[in-house]
């Protein structure tokens, strides 16, 4: 008996590669309902989404949120639930709800916090002999100040935090942006202290089945925004990626979307950083038949590689980075040549001018929260304040 023909329901659509996954499903042919908390999330207007919904914000109304997913798999006979951010934590946490009514592509709650929990991840790549930087957990203002006495150059990050967000050096180019003072570890939300090391940033990102990769892009950004997030992907040759990823994925038996982040040194090593249990803009630089392949073809009997040389960008982006530092504009243009737009191709144009009109969201997160407009985490951070998890209990 064969399997029905895929129903999707994909969650928090505004993210760039939620874009590129909504599209690429559409253009295979598959139905995709995409949803977000707001009407104006550039992925829900893709023509890949078949219909879009709004849904409430899990972060600040988790039952409600899955009332409304609930709804929705009813309402549009959904029989495969891929999540795009960290709504998936909320969705895990009442995976029971839908078991047996849709393909959950998605691990247990245990497992996802797991390797979210930057401190047990690094305990577990430990674990696995796989290469990761030496470090110290600060539970309290004063384990941290004795933390960063232990080298002279430093990195410190939230055991919960991401997207750039929630860190603090004295060295590269976020040193000084925050102090010491500005830093409040508890057992409940501890933070990881690391010697920096200098080298090249590197992401992963896997579609994997059952603890089995069947899909795997390694990429660099050659260009980031403010000192961040990437805005132009490359992909790049790394069997050490590939490596790690699927030593993870086999410990865990993982089931679903699974991304890294790496720090190459000058010896070649690739030290792992941090897990993103999600898509990634790996995904960006995979072509449409591969990801539909991925995801419901049978299993390869070796994981299909996404090539060197791939490029994918967010021009909008680019651009932006280029009016707000003239000195940089020429490089960076240079950088993002030959790159398709993750937003913007030409039979899909609907994404890009809803970046410019979510950004009402932003808006609406910065009063709520009365923050600084010029505050350059904050922009970041207004971008998933309500599908975010920080490790708290979720009820």
């Amino acid at each position: 008996m064969s399997s029905p023909t895929p129903r999707i329901l994909a969650t928090t659509s505004r993210m760039p590669f939620a874009v590129d996954e909504i599209r690429k499903l559409g253009e295979t042919g598959r139905d995709v309902t995409a949803v977000d908390t707001f009407k104006a999330s550039p992925g829900s207007h893709s023509r890949g989404a078949a219909r879009h919904a709004e849904v409430p914000a899990p972060a600040q109304n988790p039952l409600e949120f899955i009332a409304a997913v609930d709804e929705l798999i009813d309402k549009h006979q959904i029989n495969w639930l891929i999540p795009m951010f960290e709504e998936v934590f909320y969705l895990a946490a009442y995976r029971e709800q839908f078991a047996g009514r849709a393909e959950l592509f998605f691990p247990s709650f245990e497992t996802l916090a797991q390797v979210h929990d930057k401190v047990a991840f690094s305990e577990l790549c430990e674990s696995l002999g796989l290469p990761v930087a030496q470090s110290i957990t600060a539970t309290s203002n004063a384990e941290l100040r004795e933390a960063v006495q232990h080298w002279d150059h430093w990195f410190a990050r939230a055991a919960y935090g991401r997207g750039g967000l929630d860190v603090i050096t004295n060295s590269g180019p976020l040193a000084g942006e925050s102090g010491l003072d500005d830093i409040h570890p508890t057992p409940a939300e501890p933070w990881l202290v690391q010697e920096y090391l200098k080298g090249v940033d590197r992401c992963s990102w896997s579609v994997v089945h059952h603890g089995e990769v069947v899909l795997h892009s390694c990429y660099e950004h050659p260009l980031t925004i403010d000192d961040r997030g990437g805005i132009i992907f490359e992909s790049v040759d790394s069997p050490e990626s590939l490596h790690s990823a699927q030593t993870i994925a086999r410990e865990l038996n993982w089931h679903g979307q699974l991304s890294f982040d790496y720090l190459v040194t000058d010896d070649g090593v690739h030290h792992m950083v941090e897990c993103n249990p999600r898509p990634t803009s790996g995904c960006t630089v995979a072509t449409a038949a591969e990801f539909d392949a991925a995801l419901f073809g049978p299993r390869p009997a070796a994981p299909v590689v996404v090539p060197a040389g791939r490029k994918r960008s967010i021009k909008v982006a680019v651009l932006r980075d280029a009016l707000l530092h003239p000195s940089r504009a020429r490089t960076n243009l240079r950088a993002a040549h030959g790159a398709s737009d993750v937003y913007g191709p030409k039979h899909d144009h609907l994404p890009l001018l809803y970046t410019a009109l979510s950004l009402q969201h932003v808006l609406r997160y910065r009063k709520a929260l009365g923050v600084d407009r010029d505050t350059r985490e904050q922009l970041v951070a207004a971008q998933f304040f309500d599908v975010s998890w920080n490790g708290a209990p979720i009820r």
